[in-house]
């Protein structure tokens, strides 16, 4: 649970930076959120959810928690790659909509994320 809360740190380090023009900042927090988490983002985009899940469990069961914390980390790069902004939109809102299938508690956070991530899916 330590690391899962470092690395929200560092997202809300990313968020903070969200529309500035800073990318070397934001691609060096991008690298780190997925280094700490064992998996690149190109794995985190093509692998199925389950897999997912388990490839992010490492033997604590919060599998379902660093998904979050991929899914926001997605969210973000989103918004500093335009050239991938559509699919990693997309794997967001997939992740997402999983965890909210999956997790047994209900948050209104991540209803309102997925239908934030909609929104900009329409645009």
């Amino acid at each position: 649970m330590v690391q899962i809360e470092e690395l929200g740190k560092v997202l809300a380090q990313l968020f903070d930076i969200r529309h500035d023009s800073n990318d070397g900042k934001s691609e060096s927090l991008i690298d780190t959120l997925y280094t700490s988490l064992k998996i690149d983002k190109h794995q985190a985009l093509t692998m199925d959810l389950e897999t997912l899940r388990l490839k992010l469990d490492q033997g604590d069961h919060a599998g379902l928690q660093r998904m979050e914390l991929i899914a926001k980390t997605m969210l973000e790069e989103s918004f500093h790659n335009s050239i991938e902004a559509r699919a990693l939109l997309t794997k967001a809102k997939d992740i997402l909509t999983y965890i909210q299938k999956s997790d047994h508690t209900f948050s209104l956070e991540r209803v309102e994320l997925i239908d934030f991530i909609s929104n900009l899916l329409k645009d």
